[in-house]
């Protein structure tokens, strides 16, 4: 290593950390995209359809604007992989009764039996990559990602 880097790091051991953070978040997005998007995990649902289909289940109806804001993409993006779901059964639209000029989109009984059987499929690798850890550590980890994820919501929203 250089002496600069060194001397750069000793004053900085905030920002070797927060390297060390970026470099690991690279590749765990890397292989847990090639893990858990594997064609036998995939299904009829791809990486964004599925994280849609999964918030709607997890917190009820929204609007296409609501999921486009806190995915951060644009409300035609967010409406084209909702029309994809609700072409697929998985999802309806309903009159919004708060607004008229908006609908709401729904999870349906098929859309949340299709959910449980690609969230088995998802879990069965992590399931086993994580069999030995201690449940405090899969506890601990799923807490600092869940707020890091609120997070970075929050900065999405800045």
């Amino acid at each position: 290593m250089t002496e600069k880097l060194e001397t750069r790091q000793r004053l900085n051991p905030a920002g070797q950390t927060l390297s060390a953070m970026e470099r690991e978040l690279s590749v765990l997005v890397r292989r847990l995209g090639a893990l858990l998007w594997s064609k036998s995990a995939e299904g009829a649902l791809d990486r964004w359809t599925y994280a849609l289909l999964m918030r709607l289940a997890e917190e009820g109806p929204l609007r296409v604007g609501e999921m486009a804001r806190r995915f951060g993409i644009d409300k035609s993006t967010a409406s084209r992989h909702l029309g994809r779901l609700e072409s697929l059964g998985l999802i309806r639209a309903e009159a919004d009764p708060g607004d008229a000029r908006s609908v709401l989109f729904r999870v349906t009984e098929q859309g949340t039996e299709h959910l449980a059987a690609s969230r088995e499929a998802r879990l069965r690798p992590l399931r086993q990559v994580v069999a030995s850890w201690p449940e405090h550590d899969r506890s601990e980890l799923t807490r600092l990602l869940g707020q890091l994820n609120r997070e970075l919501d929050q900065y999405g929203d800045i």
